[in-house]
């Protein structure tokens, strides 16, 4: 996946959090518009731990000795 492409897809995902979570506070449901926001920072926390994972693998065999 390229940095792009995540960028993006974080992006989309904040959008439909975030018109969400405004209709659930207009409809007095705080409680669960909370929820939902916290529900989107997990999916993009799952999205962007192996892109770290992957990065300092690459940086780890760039500086690997032989």
């Amino acid at each position: 996946m390229h940095f792009a492409d995540l960028v993006f897809k974080i992006a989309g995902l904040a959008i439909v959090i975030t018109v969400i979570q405004v209709v659930l506070k207009q409809a007095g449901k705080d409680d669960w518009g909370y929820l939902t926001v916290l529900a989107g920072i997990t999916i993009a926390l799952s999205w962007i731990i192996p892109a770290i994972v992957n990065l300092f693998e690459t940086v780890r065999s760039v500086f690997q000795l032989y």
